[in-house]
């Protein structure tokens, strides 16, 4: 059961430039960063899984790419669950919540029917707005307290 495909060059060219405006919606011009070392290799799988449409993993991704972010720039907490780590943030609680659900296998939640496996490109694809919106998260975290 092989679902590996590499997606066009036109699709990966407008998924990357996508990427692209997203993540310079969230900077300022004339503003520095921090920089999570993490999250910087982090950031760049997310980059690659979302050029894809790897849609689990860039959801995946994005929550380790938070998580690295504000460990390293912002609280320097490297023991907290990330439930705590990501405090009342309603975005952030949304993401861990969703990653949760996608890694964690569990006996009363399936994240597809047995009986639509069949259909497994059609709900796949549905993941793709929740993959959106993890990488504006991934995005907002990282560009949100401009350094010196």
């Amino acid at each position: 059961m092989a679902y590996a495909e590499i997606p066009d060059i036109q699709t990966w060219k407008a998924r990357e430039k996508w990427l692209q405006e997203v993540e310079e919606s969230y900077q300022h011009p004339l503003a520095s960063y921090l920089l999570s070392p993490q999250g910087v290799y982090l950031t760049r799988d997310m980059d690659l899984a979302f050029c894809a449409g790897a849609w689990v993993a860039v959801i995946i991704i994005a929550h380790a790419v938070a998580d690295a972010w504000l460990r390293d720039t912002e609280l320097g907490d490297y023991k907290s669950s990330s439930f705590q780590l990501f405090g009342e943030d309603e975005d952030l609680q949304w993401l861990r919540k969703r990653r949760n659900q996608l890694v964690h296998a569990r006996e009363d939640q399936s994240l597809i029917d047995d009986g639509e496996l069949h259909k497994i490109e059609e709900n796949f694809e549905s993941l793709e707005p929740e993959a959106e919106r993890a990488v504006r998260i991934a995005f907002k975290v990282m560009y949100d307290n401009p350094g010196t």
